[in-house]
């Protein structure tokens, strides 16, 4: 044997092995693995429409919350008029009183 076939031979040998491993099914293993990252993207998506939806919650009370602050200060304000103008008429009747 030459020094060029003792060269070839393991090449060859190898190539033909490298091959044959590339055509093979997948194992146990790789299945699993494909199985576990369909596992996690399920679980990714379901994390992001649980995100959604809170952020919408908190948007839909931010703005109940806003509405009944508002309500609130027209309320007190009302309340304040109403005892400003009862104070009045107390201090006109306390006038009208002292003149006679």
């Amino acid at each position: 044997m030459t020094m060029t076939q003792r060269f070839h031979l393991p090449a060859v040998l190898l190539a033909a092995l490298l091959l044959a491993a590339c055509g093979r099914q997948e194992g146990p293993a790789e299945r699993a693995g494909k199985k576990i990252d369909q596992a996690v993207q399920e679980a990714g998506k379901s994390v992001d429409a649980a995100i959604a939806a809170a952020s919408a919650a908190a948007a839909a009370a931010g703005q109940k919350v806003e509405a009944g602050a508002k309500q609130a200060g027209e309320a007190v304000g009302k309340a304040v008029d109403t005892a400003g103008k009862a104070v009045e008429k107390t201090g006109e009747k306390i006038q009208d009183a002292a003149k006679k």
